[in-house]
């Protein structure tokens, strides 16, 4: 029991080291580009009508960046969207992302899109709110996904390129 409680105790310290890295003390600047990568998994709830045409609500999770990028560092990210596919391709994806960075701030954004079932989807978006250092902030830009081998049965994969600007008060 003793043992557990010190491997604990060791990965939270590690953890700690980790996520409150240069990113928590770096300054934003007051705008700039966004320009990074997200690799996200996701799970998904499909209701088919055909082997072509369905609905698709889903939610992803990921993480991107490098340390000392800023806005465009490390943070991890969720994402929350759905989309009908008429025929295997949409025109109507749309959703919600919440990115969280080390320190604790966070931004909202929503997107929308269009694509092909199991190809590359591309559309725009766009900054809702932000919390902490990115309090007021706007801009937004565009995105294009491509999805990955499934990981599992009941997972998806992805890499999404995420491009833009942003501007603070």
């Amino acid at each position: 029991m003793h043992f557990n409680l010190k491997i604990h105790s060791i990965s939270v310290v590690i953890s700690c080291l980790f996520t409150v890295g240069p990113t928590a003390a770096e300054e934003i600047a007051k705008q700039g580009p966004i320009d990074f990568v997200l690799y996200g998994v996701g799970e998904t709830t499909i209701l088919a009508a055909a082997q072509d045409t369905m609905q698709i609500n889903y939610v992803v999770n990921g993480m991107r960046g490098e340390p000392g990028q800023g806005i465009n560092g490390v943070a991890s990210m969720q994402c929350v969207g759905a989309i009908t596919v008429l025929e295997g391709k949409f025109d109507n994806e749309s959703g919600l992302c919440k990115t969280t960075y080390p320190d604790k701030s966070s931004q909202i954004t929503q997107y929308s899109g269009t694509g092909i079932l199991g190809g590359k989807a591309e559309g725009t978006w766009s900054f809702l709110s932000g919390s902490g250092q990115f309090e007021g902030i706007t801009g937004g830009g565009t995105y294009w996904r491509i999805p990955g081998p499934a990981p599992s049965e009941d997972r998806t994969a992805s890499r999404s390129v995420i491009v833009g600007s942003y501007e603070l008060p």
